[in-house]
């Protein structure tokens, strides 16, 4: 269900487990929070799902970093529990904020903790690769083997997948290993 929130956005209702945007899709709106629960997903209902963060804090935006890159969505918002959303039209961004300038802050503020949370994870992602290479090799531990030690890490690759097999596939997908 949807109604009219003002004359150039409109409030939508999601039952629990619509799916509000499907990663891929061609971005021109952006969401606000208005009530439930949203999980942002990364390759949504295939086995290699990551459910990215759930937003729950009124207010909170969801696909504004592709509106404002006008690239396509990144990820699949699924409403975890019945929601509404505001949806904001490209078209219409500047003149909401102008109106609703706290909305603005708001979206400057979650951009900002979401830049912080990935720092905050690639620096500890360099420093665990740091600490795994200066490991000393023991007995005939190839560097290829402790890449892949990295690579389980960061990546969760099975452990019953052969570093030899994991690397060639990598090499073969990424050109070259770094």
């Amino acid at each position: 269900m949807e109604r009219t929130f003002d004359d150039r956005n409109r409030l939508i209702q999601l039952e629990k487990g619509r799916i509000l945007y499907r990663q891929g899709e061609e971005c021109s709106t952006m969401f606000l929070l208005y009530s439930g629960k949203i999980g942002l997903y990364f390759n949504y209902g295939t086995e290699n799902e990551i459910c990215l963060v759930t937003v729950s804090e009124k207010g909170a935006s969801l696909g504004e970093m592709g509106l404002l890159e006008g690239e396509a969505r990144n990820g699949t918002a699924v409403a975890l529990e019945d929601s509404q959303v505001l949806e904001i039209r490209a078209d219409n961004l500047e003149a909401f904020l102008a109106a609703h300038p706290n909305g603005g802050v708001k979206m400057i503020q979650d951009l900002a903790n979401r830049f912080k949370a990935v720092t905050d994870q690639l620096h500890e992602s360099r420093e665990l690769v740091r600490e795994l290479m200066k490991e000393r090799p023991e007995g005939k531990k190839t560097l290829t083997q402790r890449l892949k030690k990295i690579a389980d890490v960061l990546l969760d690759v099975p452990s019953d997948v052969p570093a030899d097999l994991y690397m060639s596939c990598y090499t073969r997908n990424h050109s070259n290993l770094m």
